[in-house]
């Protein structure tokens, strides 16, 4: 048998070991991998995609959830506010409110001791006062104490009588105003 022989249908070329076979050899080298890496790149922006969009699912549950809270505390809300709203007019009233017995309280230190009351009124920020007393002075000490009482203005005596049939007592009727407060 003969020998086998190779024969190489190929031609010869001497192409590849020139400067610009040399660097198309290069070029088509390095395009391979700028291939390859940029198929790496979509590949991964591909399988990210399913991660982000189950990331974005579940953001916007959570935001369906947190706002169906909001929507049912909006009622309470307004209710509170409204309560609050209602407390404020109720201090406003209560802080311009005239307070008798703190009136009646400072009134009792004035009363010397041989002056009675016999009745109290407080309307509408006008104070009524009738009693007896022993003695002119008692009165006249009374009637100063009502002057320079800081809550009370525009003090004055109504009425004066003596009736001795009962007993020697001086009955009078004192009116006066309340100041309110600011």
């Amino acid at each position: 048998m003969a020998s086998q022989r190779k024969i190489n249908l190929l031609p010869k070329d001497e192409f590849e070991l020139t400067p610009s076979g040399r660097m198309i050899k290069w070029a088509v080298g390095v395009g391979r991998w700028v291939v390859v890496f940029t198929e790496l790149v979509v590949i991964c922006a591909f399988l990210s995609r399913f991660y982000f969009d189950t990331k974005l699912a579940n953001y916007f549950d959570e935001i369906k959830q947190k706002k169906a809270m909001v929507d049912s505390a909006i009622t309470f809300e307004q209710n509170f506010r409204e309560i609050q709203k209602k407390t404020q007019v109720i201090k406003g009233i209560l802080a311009k409110e005239s307070k008798p017995s703190e009136l009646l309280l400072g009134l009792n230190s004035l009363i010397p001791l041989d002056v009675s009351l016999t009745e109290v009124g407080i309307n509408n920020n006008k104070l009524n006062l009738s009693g007896y007393t022993l003695s002119e002075n008692g009165l006249n000490v009374f009637l100063r104490g009502l002057t320079s009482y800081p809550q009370l203005t525009s003090v004055s005596l109504n009425n004066v009588s003596v009736k001795k049939e009962t007993a020697p007592a001086i009955n009078f009727s004192i009116s006066a105003e309340i100041k309110t407060p600011k």
